[in-house]
């Protein structure tokens, strides 16, 4: 047979009672702790979306204000282009003859070299060839130097 168990001694029953009590303070404590940070939370995030919100206007209103200040520049600057054509009109320039000395900034033989080069470019060409044939049929040349044909 069996022995039959007593009741637990009083102490031991007080000691669990109290740890319950104690999980059982600390469990609400800390409830109450994470109920106030999401609340925080909560108050954050409201200011953070009115916030943005905020700029979001305040954006739109620059950008606004931008595309104006750029459409009335862009006018202004048509009417402006608009009168100088005008006033341009209005002014004729002074009759003067034309030059016909040369400049002075300009060398003389700098100007006389251009034109002649110009004018000489494909007479040398054609010369060339009558040149070396007159050379090399010359009588005139020493033995001593070979005649170079091109």
């Amino acid at each position: 047979m069996s022995k039959k168990r007593g009741a637990p001694p009083p102490k031991l029953s007080i000691d669990r009672q109290r740890a319950a009590e104690r999980e059982l303070t600390e469990a609400v404590d800390t409830a109450k702790r994470l109920k106030a940070r999401a609340r925080d939370a909560k108050k954050r995030v409201k200011q953070a979306k009115k916030a943005a919100k905020e700029a979001s206007k305040a954006a739109r209103a620059a950008k606004k204000a931008a595309e104006k200040a750029r459409r009335a520049c862009k006018k202004t600057v048509e009417r402006a282009s608009k009168k100088r054509k005008k006033a341009a009109k209005e002014r004729e320039p002074i009759a003067t003859p034309k030059r016909t000395t040369p400049s002075r900034n300009e060398p003389r033989s700098a100007r006389r070299r251009e034109r002649g080069e110009r004018a000489r470019g494909g007479i040398w060409e054609v010369g060339e060839d009558s040149v070396d044939a007159e050379v090399a049929e010359s009588p005139e040349l020493d033995s001593d130097v070979p005649v170079v044909e091109g």
